[in-house]
């Protein structure tokens, strides 16, 4: 090793790394994309090194340590590396580098500035032979140093964090706030929905048509019956379809959009989706298509959301809780059948809706469990139909 110039291989190797980093990336980055970069290029040469190390400033006089000196970088146990990116290199920055350099066994220290506008570059050399007091450092007495903690102090700090992971959870569980957060979005959606509808209906006396917010309208679509002693005599009550702006536009949505130019979705909109129960037209009797139903001009809706926090206050006051709310029928129903060979596509009900002023959210406190394309009608709580079939879903009744 050169006795004037320690290090000079590994030296040549750095500088070279730091005028290839400054080529790179100019002169008007923050100190990090510096640091990250030099060490993407350390890395690469497979050149040993260490970051924000603490290395210990022992007194010449009493041998303690005095203190700690982080540097930026530590490379190969041999080199430190000060990296700044400021505009200007004041000389304090140079004297502390060099102090440091006084006070540790380490004989070689690079002070880099790429903030100026050429780079600044400035080598400190001071071998150890010509310093008052060296005392010997060893690698691993570095990495100790840069840990920071002792054993019992680490044990103490892993202590505090797992009792506040446990407060945590118990008063602020994630999984309860991510899902009060869904919840209070699926509320505002529907009141924003709401607000839109009335204001459509204002200008139009009609509410919006099915094609014109639903973007299943032409392909998921489904006819709402009420039965009169036979399938011949069953009437068309309604239409249900789901709406989702993340989903294509519907068919006719440029008619509704100068109302609400983005329709929204539910946050899990691949688990839940909002429905739009919306009035068929008027006078259908006996089985119709989805295409023959459509209104033109309809006199009320419901909109139905599922929830994610089965105890939700607003659900419990709209008597919606563990999906009473559901799809409207016709007070004058006896009952509603799902035609044989047929599936029901909503199978659950829903804990939150709106509806139109003219049209209260549909509640229920009777249930049918849909199996095997046979409807088993319940006509008790919910709990009582999930005890009595529990491997059957519930339907709104």
């Amino acid at each position: 090793m050169d006795k004037f110039f320690p290090h000079k291989d590994l030296s040549y190797k750095i500088i070279g790394f730091l005028y290839k980093v400054r080529s790179a990336y100019g002169n008007s980055q923050k100190e990090i994309i510096y640091q990250n970069a030099l060490v993407e290029e350390l890395e690469e040469a497979k050149i040993p090194y260490k970051r924000e190390v603490d290395i210990p400033i022992i007194s010449s006089k009493t041998k303690k340590r005095l203190g700690n000196y982080r540097a930026d970088f530590l490379i190969d146990n041999k080199i430190i590396v000060e990296i700044k990116a400021i505009k200007f290199t004041f000389n304090k920055l140079e004297q502390q580098v060099f102090s440091y350099l006084k006070s540790t066994p380490y004989e070689i220290a690079y002070l880099v500035n790429f903030g100026s506008p050429k780079l600044y570059l400035k080598r400190y050399i001071l071998t150890n032979d010509r310093k008052f007091s060296v005392v010997s450092v060893s690698p691993k007495s570095v990495e100790s140093v840069s840990l920071g903690f002792t054993l019992m102090e680490l044990l103490i700090v892993i202590g505090l964090i797992a009792l506040i992971a446990v407060v945590t959870l118990v008063f602020f569980n994630p999984i309860v706030q991510i899902n009060k957060a869904y919840d209070a979005k699926r509320k505002h959606d529907l009141s924003e929905l709401q607000k839109a509808f009335e204001d459509y209906y204002n200008d139009k006396g009609c509410y919006p048509k099915v094609d014109e917010v639903c973007y299943d309208a032409d392909t998921n679509l489904v006819n709402i019956y009420s039965y009169f002693g036979s399938w011949t005599n069953k009437k068309v009550i309604s239409q249900v379809c789901h709406i989702c702006g993340n989903e294509a536009d519907p068919p006719q949505f440029s008619s509704f959009s100068p109302y609400l130019s983005q329709l929204p979705c539910d946050p899990q909109h691949s688990k839940k989706q909002y429905l739009y129960n919306v009035e068929a037209k008027p006078g259908l009797i006996g089985p119709k298509t989805p295409a023959e139903a459509k209104n033109d001009c309809p006199q009320w809706y419901n909109l139905y959301a599922n929830l994610s926090n089965a105890d939700d206050l607003q659900s419990k006051e709209l008597g919606c809780v563990k999906g009473a709310c559901g799809i409207r029928y016709d007070e004058d129903a006896v009952t509603f059948l799902i035609p044989s060979g047929t599936i029901n596509p909503y199978p659950l009900g829903y804990e939150y809706g709106v509806a139109s002023p003219n049209r209260k959210v549909a509640v229920t406190d009777r249930y049918a469990c849909y199996s095997g394309n046979e409807c088993n009608y319940c006509y008790e709580t919910y709990e009582r139909c999930i005890q009595e079939n529990p491997d059957c879903p519930a339907i709104y009744a």
